[in-house]
């Protein structure tokens, strides 16, 4: 507990005995507070000209209206107070929140750039696709045009066309055997027939190389329009 303090003070002229557990600077303070409020009613006519004791209550009353005035004026400022703690923490709150959606935000970008990466990769993957499909076009094309000569020439590119592709080109092969076939068997009758038989054969002969050549020209169309179709539904998707 702290020492209580006695203490002389001169209030007005006079001296006094002032005690309080506050330090004897506080103390001087209050007095030299009192002295200065004296001196500024003293120079007042109706301050001078009343009696000791209308002092005394003047003294008092004004004394009360100014600790009434400061109490307010404190007030007022532990209001504000208030209200700026106030304002920090919710100012605190929002910051909490904004780093929260920053932090979501960083977990978004990581999440699609890894999106972007993959998405990179089979994109590549496509290229890749795109350029082994071209190749074998060019190839199947290439193999189409020696087609009219001997369309067994395409029959390294049966493995690496689709099964549509593949079905063609093989019928066109099992037509071009067939004939052949045909033509071997015909040889040993040929030459026992009389020359009125060898000519009805040659017109025959030549009817089936005609109707043979006939089925090359078609299924070589119809490969051309399936290799066609194809390449547009790769263009489509590619556009996508």
């Amino acid at each position: 507990m702290a020492e209580k303090r006695v203490i002389k003070v001169l209030i007005a002229g006079k001296v006094m005995t002032m005690s309080g557990y506050e330090s004897e600077e506080y103390m001087q303070k209050v007095a030299a507070y009192i002295n200065s409020k004296i001196e500024e009613y003293e120079k007042t006519d109706a301050f001078r000209r009343a009696s000791a004791d209308i002092r005394h209550r003047m003294l008092e009353l004004n004394f009360a209206d100014s600790y009434f005035k400061e109490k307010e004026h404190a007030e007022e400022l532990e209001q504000r107070l208030k209200d700026k703690i106030n304002e920090l923490d919710e100012m605190k709150h929002n910051y909490v929140n904004s780093q929260v959606m920053v932090d979501d935000q960083k977990k978004d970008v990581g999440s699609l750039e890894t999106k972007l990466r993959e998405s990179e990769k089979s994109v590549t993957r496509l290229q890749t696709t795109l350029t082994e499909r071209e190749k074998t076009i060019a190839d199947l094309q290439a193999a189409l045009k020696e087609a009219g000569r001997d369309p067994r020439t395409m029959e390294p590119v049966i493995k690496k066309e689709p099964e549509y592709v593949q079905t063609s080109i093989e019928d066109l092969l099992g037509v071009n055997k067939a004939i052949e076939k045909s033509e071997k068997a015909e040889k040993p009758e040929k030459a026992e027939k009389d020359d009125k038989a060898e000519e009805n054969e040659e017109d025959i002969a030549k009817n089936e190389a005609l109707e043979h050549q006939k089925k090359q020209e078609e299924t070589a169309l119809r490969l051309a329009k399936q290799s066609e179709a194809f390449r547009s539904t790769r263009n489509g998707k590619r556009r996508r």
